[in-house]
């Protein structure tokens, strides 16, 4: 009778341990990444506010998190060298891809509204999607055009209707934002299967950082006489926004793939929103609680896509 206990027990304890799969990880992982994200606008907008400008925040966002990282590597005595070949890759996916998609969407925002530009880096779903088919080799399901659908639609909703008269440079830079940031997933998708994804985050950092000090420097915008609650936002935004979600997005992706995680991350726009409620007072219309569902709705069928 006790061994036949026994069994059942440990029959029932690996029907739990099967219930998390490494599916599942990566769901929850690239959710993580997204709601990490989703801090980035209110850290940033109380950052300006004490004083930073965009290259100050963003040259000490990705200085900081890439000491971090490479702290973390060092002290743990991770490998920490590239093969040569891959280095070349990495360099052009950190700074023409990651750093240059920030750029154009900050950029962005100095021509129009920040919801426009949002909505428009939010073609880089699509964008994933079809580059993953064609150089992934990732199927594309039916579940995956109606969570893409869906997810796309809520956006819409949450953000509202585009504004006429918008300027054409800020839809530009939002839409070579959504492109380079798609390409940037995708091609990172590839690389850390041969690359340790943390190692890979400190390569992507560094460059990043490199790139934004040297503007920075050299156009003299970098200015570092801020207040105390600026380096607050902005180690917020290293440690937060950059580090974890850099770090577990990439670990998603490599579970779950890159169009899946694409279209799983526009969760953000609704994590924005309730952040927003919750932090900056602001309120949710009915539009938006449709939006929002349309998006949940989207993000839950990608557990059976």
């Amino acid at each position: 009778m006790l061994t036949v206990i026994i069994l059942q027990q440990a029959k029932k304890s690996k029907q739990k341990q099967s219930v998390f799969t490494p599916e599942t990880a990566g769901l929850i992982l690239v959710l993580v990444a997204t709601v990490s994200l989703s801090t980035e606008a209110i850290a940033a907008k109380i950052a300006y506010r004490e004083g930073a400008n965009v290259i100050t925040t963003l040259s000490m966002r990705y200085a900081i998190a890439a000491l971090a990282i490479w702290a973390w590597l060092f002290f743990s005595r991770q490998p920490w060298k590239l093969e040569q070949r891959q280095l070349p890759a990495v360099v052009a996916l950190a700074m023409g891809g990651h750093a240059l998609s920030v750029l154009s969407l900050f950029y962005a925002f100095q021509y129009i509204p920040a919801a426009m530009a949002i909505l428009l880096l939010y073609v880089y779903p699509s964008v994933v999607t079809l580059l993953a088919y064609f150089f992934l080799k990732e199927s594309i399901t039916w579940r995956k055009l109606l969570a893409l659908g869906l997810t796309m639609a809520g956006c819409v909703i949450v953000l509202g209707q585009p504004e006429t008269g918008m300027d054409m440079r800020g839809v530009m830079f939002a839409l070579a934002a959504a492109v380079i940031n798609a390409v940037y997933l995708v091609g990172s998708t590839r690389l850390i299967l041969n690359i340790p994804v943390v190692l890979y985050s400190g390569y992507v950092t560094g460059f990043t950082a490199v790139l934004f000090l040297v503007l920075g420097l050299g156009g003299g915008s970098l200015d570092l006489a801020i207040s105390v609650r600026a380096w607050e936002m902005i180690v917020f935004l290293a440690i937060v926004c950059t580090v974890l979600s850099v770090i577990t997005l990439l670990q998603g992706v490599k579970r779950i793939g890159a169009s899946r995680a694409a279209i799983i991350s526009t969760f953000e726009p609704l994590s924005t929103a309730l952040l927003g409620i919750w932090l900056l007072q602001e309120t949710l219309d009915e539009r938006q609680l449709l939006g929002g569902a349309f998006i949940i709705i989207g993000v839950l069928l990608q557990k059976r896509g």
